[in-house]
């Protein structure tokens, strides 16, 4: 009975323990909700007056594309939308604020798609923009390009190596990945921005994060900027001079675009004709491997340049469970050997969308339905 007693007291107790903790939790839901909302709140008129500079459109949690623009909202409702590099016509509209709407030219945006946080502007939900509020800083333009022309200059995660055929290289210090682009200096105001954009091949697709130049001196540089991980005021030194021999080239395979994530970027050859086109062709080149029990599924996935250059192939495999799956080497090697050499070199999968478009980056993956050894169908 005592033992029965102090079970239920047991029991009680932990009932009010658990009943004390969900009203804590509920209270603390409330009051970050009710923080969330504050936050939220869409900037009043006195707020958005300046200029912002973009930062970048956030296309996933671990995705973004560099906004290399500009917007300034003057106090008089007009609204101003430029490039930062001038590489295109300002354009000149008006702007407001009508309760909860913020309006910018004919688009209107309802409460909390305009938000600001730490004088971060936020434009839009599924894809938003993000622009900082600018701060007009003087730098000599030409003592800058003499500091960086022919310079290796390296922050704690950033290294940039500044060649003076206009040529820079960008290399992430964590993953040691190495890119080529095309850089110059840009005025803006009284401020001068680095824009490096393009790739090894061309200055003229698409761009870097913007880099703006806060400090010069001659062995230290300060630049305000995304620098992968959060928008900084980054320090670099200089590491040293570029020898005459030195080359400006990416460290393995990269895109054409700066914005290119493989998913994004998957040109379909599983549907309509294209798909018989290519299982067609696959199953010509493939020397079937006779062998019992080479069944399931075999998925290819490789990513192509504008220039045709090609990137790693992976290949995951599945037997009939769907469960991981090794199929014999006599079978993979030559799937992949024929994904390499052959599909990836089909030049009219790189073509633009619109006749005036550049060639594109692309992402293929295909799935091969293996019997006995056999190709017997690519799925969709």
């Amino acid at each position: 009975m005592e033992n029965g007693r102090q079970t239920g007291w047991q029991r009680y107790g932990l009932y009010r323990l658990y009943r004390a903790c969900l009203l804590v939790s509920i209270y603390a839901s409330i009051v970050f909700f009710r923080t969330r909302l504050l936050w939220a709140q869409t900037p009043t008129r006195e707020l958005l007056v300046g200029t912002w500079i973009g930062v970048h459109t956030e296309q996933d949690i671990d995705f973004f594309c560099p906004l290399p623009n500009y917007i300034r909202l003057e106090a008089d409702s007009t609204y101003y939308l430029g490039m930062i590099d001038g590489s295109a016509q300002e354009q000149v509209s008006s702007w407001a604020v009508q309760g909860r709407v913020v309006r910018f030219d004919t688009v209107h945006f309802a409460s909390q798609l305009v938000t600001i946080q730490n004088d971060l502007l936020r434009i839009g939900k599924n894809y938003p923009m993000v622009l900082r509020r600018f701060t007009d800083i003087p730098v000599d333009s030409l003592r800058a390009y003499q500091q960086l022309n022919g310079h290796v200059w390296q922050s704690d995660s950033l290294i940039m190596a500044f060649y003076a055929n206009g040529k820079v290289s960008l290399e992430n210090r964590t993953t040691k990945q190495r890119t080529a682009h095309f850089w110059r200096l840009a005025r803006f105001g009284k401020s001068v921005f680095v824009i490096i954009r393009g790739n090894q091949y061309t200055p003229f697709r698409g761009y870097k994060p913007l880099w703006q130049l806060s400090s010069v001196r001659p062995n230290q540089l300060e630049a305000i900027g995304w620098n992968g991980y959060a928008l900084t005021n980054e320090r670099f030194q200089l590491v040293r001079h570029l020898a005459p021999g030195d080359s400006c080239r990416p460290s393995g395979f990269q895109a054409c675009g700066n914005c290119f994530r493989p998913t994004w970027f998957e040109r379909s050859l599983t549907h309509g004709q294209k798909r018989y086109d290519v299982l067609k062709f696959v199953t010509k080149q493939y020397q079937p491997v006779q062998r019992p029990g080479e069944t399931g599924l075999i998925q290819i996935q490789f990513v192509v340049n504008c220039e045709g250059e090609k990137g790693p192939i992976t290949l995951t495999s599945f037997g009939e469970d769907y469960c991981p799956k090794t199929f014999a080497p006599q079978i993979t090697s030559q799937l992949t050997a024929i994904c390499r050499n052959y599909v990836s070199t089909d030049a009219s999968l790189r073509e633009p969308e619109h006749p005036d478009g550049w060639p594109s980056d692309l992402w293929v993956s295909l799935t091969f339905r293996m019997k006995d050894g056999h190709i017997t169908e690519l799925l969709p």
